[in-house]
């Protein structure tokens, strides 16, 4: 029966195993396509679109991350977290997409003061991590994790080279599909916006510092793209009078708050600045690492009209979310003189709950198990005779014995024999003399020989119980650790 529970037991670890590690990863994403779809339902759409992943705040840890944890769970937390995020950048490339657009935040600690061999050991672990086919379009925007947000000690004061030395331009554009996508360095505008409220001028009246984000923003509007559409790209996301994200957040809104090296939304001011000066037709941003969809209110061309934006969900698994999610977004070229042609669609995908997983599925089944486990191997030493000597296995004497015991005199014992040893156990008589004959006390011999093999047996079936249990979990354990290991492995080298 042990053999068949083992079995049994191997064969669902397996299967769970597979599932949770991967299976539910694909089908997460085989349920979330791209919203072509859309864009195709319009009857001057001819051209097939383009197709932009976003990834919001992959944030990866470093031993800095959770100090409160000691270095041995921070060091488990950060091997848990970095395969979470390696399956989902596998699935998530299934999706085939032309270009890839990272919204901030791409390093927990990428602002913090440390060398320049340990910031780039930790630049090659997210390359690591996010391996990108050969010749795929990928752009990044800086986020308050990646170069900080005002001045402290603990930031480092080369963050900013640093980051273009590795993720490239803190502020730039680019063209897809006809589309002008804006990335911008929301970080250090925010910093600059500070310091022109101080000066107390208005946005017209102020002298943009050279090569930052205000006179990045103005050369932009001007330019030769400004009759394309504009896809606005910041990682903190913009003022708001209305906070309601939608039913696809898990919890909470986005609210204005500030403190040392973070700001929850630009000011109004600087949100009032992008809309008026950019007219973008969508808004994408991060840093909040909930979902959220809000609407903002734009003058344009003597109308008012409504901006959507979308804060992507976090990517990682360790930013408080329950379920990381990464954007969708297909473009088509807008087609001259149709102003009315809807040119771009975006949909939200959601990667698997991993804390449930562990929590509600791992965890229960391990329990499960472990009680099956010690079950069967308490059921099969209970059915497992003992190990009897043939004089313990008959409490009645032979009959040979009794002739002798009759040939027996009366004669007390010597004092040698009568007397116990000092320190050893009293024994209890067996059998008395009367009139000349040995008399046998049955109910003694009787106690005496149950007592022998309740404690004979008693030590017998507890090491058998406790040596089956472990040599059964472990027999069962190495096949779903086999198989944990293997995918592991598979997703790090493909």
């Amino acid at each position: 029966m042990n053999h068949r529970v083992v079995n049994g037991l191997r064969i669902v670890w397996v299967i769970v195993t597979l599932w949770y590690e991967l299976g539910v990863f694909f089908k997460s994403v085989s349920s979330c396509n791209w919203p072509d779809a859309v864009l195709r339902s319009s009857p001057h759409v001819t051209n097939t679109p383009s197709h932009v992943l976003l990834i919001a705040d992959p944030q990866i840890l470093d031993h800095r991350s959770y100090p409160e944890r000691g270095p041995f769970l921070t060091y488990l937390s950060r091997l848990v977290v970095d395969l979470n995020l390696r399956k989902a950048w596998w699935v998530a490339l299934r999706k085939q997409p032309d270009v890839v657009i990272f919204l901030g935040d791409m390093m927990d600690g990428g602002r913090i003061d440390m060398t320049d061999d340990e910031y780039e050991d930790y630049y090659q672990r997210f390359n690591h991590i996010f391996r990108l086919p050969s010749g795929l379009p990928t752009y990044f925007i800086p986020g308050n994790h990646d170069i900080g947000l005002r001045a402290s000690s603990l930031f480092s004061p080369h963050a900013r080279s640093r980051y273009q030395s590795h993720f490239g331009y803190l502020n730039s554009w680019i063209l897809v599909a006809n589309h002008t996508f804006v990335l911008l360095d929301a970080p250090t505008f925010v910093e600059e916006d500070e310091q022109r409220v101080k000066s107390g001028h208005a946005y017209q009246d102020w002298t943009p510092r050279h090569g930052g984000p205000i006179e990045f923003v103005t050369t932009v509007a001007r330019g030769e793209n400004q009759n394309y559409p504009i896809v606005l790209m910041s990682h903190i996301p913009l003022a708001r009078t209305s906070f309601d994200c939608g039913p696809l957040r898990e919890k909470g809104t986005i609210r204005p708050g500030a403190a040392l090296g973070y700001q929850n939304t630009l000011g109004k001011e600087a949100t009032a600045f992008l809309l008026e000066t950019l007219h973008p037709s969508v808004v994408f941003s991060g840093d909040d690492h909930d979902y959220c969809e809000n609407y903002h209110t734009s003058g344009w061309r003597g109308a008012t009209t409504r901006v959507r934006e979308i804060s992507v969900k976090s990517f990682s698994m360790a930013m408080g979310i329950k379920k990381p999610g990464f954007q969708l977004l297909s473009l088509v070229s807008p087609i001259h003189g149709e102003d009315d042609q809807k040119t771009l669609a975006d949909v939200p995908c959601f990667l698997p709950d991993q804390m449930s997983i562990y929590l509600s599925t791992y965890i229960p089944l391990l329990l499960v198990s472990l009680f099956i486990v010690l079950g069967s191997n308490a059921l099969r030493v209970h059915t497992l005779p003992p190990k009897r000597s043939r004089r313990l296995s008959s409490p009645h004497p032979r009959r040979g014995d009794d002739a002798s015991e009759d040939r027996m005199t009366s004669l007390p014992q010597p004092v040698s024999v009568r007397t116990p040893k000092s320190g050893s156990r009293p024994q209890i008589p067996s059998s008395f003399v009367l009139f000349g004959r040995r008399r046998h006390i049955m109910c003694f011999d009787l106690l005496r020989h149950c007592l022998t093999l309740c404690r004979t047996s008693r030590r017998l079936n507890s090491e058998g119980l406790w040596f089956g249990f472990l040599r059964d979990s472990r027999d069962i354990a190495v096949f779903p650790l086999t198989v944990f290991v293997a995918i592991s492995f598979w997703i790090t080298i493909t």
